[in-house]
């Protein structure tokens, strides 16, 4: 980037942008968006947060529970529903931070967009593997903030994670 990001954000990402996080476990989406949603004051719906309600009699950290893509899609499902209703209610601006793994959700977060003529910005992050992996391990049950806590949960989101195309 060659301007400072602050400055990015307030000069290129509109009032009127759907931002989506997208990235491995422990990239620091979650950060990054904060810092957007500091500077323009959109709000953030987060699916780490939205997976405690919806999957609250599941085990959230439970391998098969977290690698389940059915139940990955509920909390998105109910994810986009949130956005859609914040939108009916005139809210210009909004971040989705979720790791969205695949083409298809991407698809989706557009779509709301589109519905609502607004424009889609795909904030995507990336670091080295042993960065996200150091900062994984650092994660616990008791202090929440996702429910990838092992070098596992990392492995199999980037088995999952397909590669971002703005032209698909």
């Amino acid at each position: 980037m060659r301007e400072p990001f602050s400055r990015f954000v307030k000069s290129e990402i509109a009032s009127d942008t759907i931002m989506i996080t997208s990235g491995l476990p422990g990239t620091w989406k979650t950060e990054t968006s904060e810092e957007v949603s500091k500077i323009k004051g959109f709000p953030i719906l987060r699916s780490d947060l939205i997976r405690l309600e919806v999957l609250k009699d599941e085990d959230i950290f439970d391998a098969k529970v977290a690698g389940n893509m059915n139940k990955r899609l509920s909390v998105y499902d109910e994810m986009f529903k949130r956005a859609d209703d914040m939108l009916n209610k005139d809210q210009k601006g909004l971040i989705l931070d979720a790791t969205f793994v695949t083409q298809d959700l991407r698809k989706r977060a557009a779509e709301i967009a589109a519905k609502h003529n607004m424009q889609l910005a795909i904030l995507e992050t990336k670091c080295s593997e042993q960065a996200s992996v150091n900062r994984i391990q650092t994660r616990t049950k008791e202090e929440y903030v996702s429910n990838a806590l092992t070098v596992e949960a990392y492995l199999n989101n980037k088995k999952k994670f397909e590669p971002v195309d703005i032209e698909a």
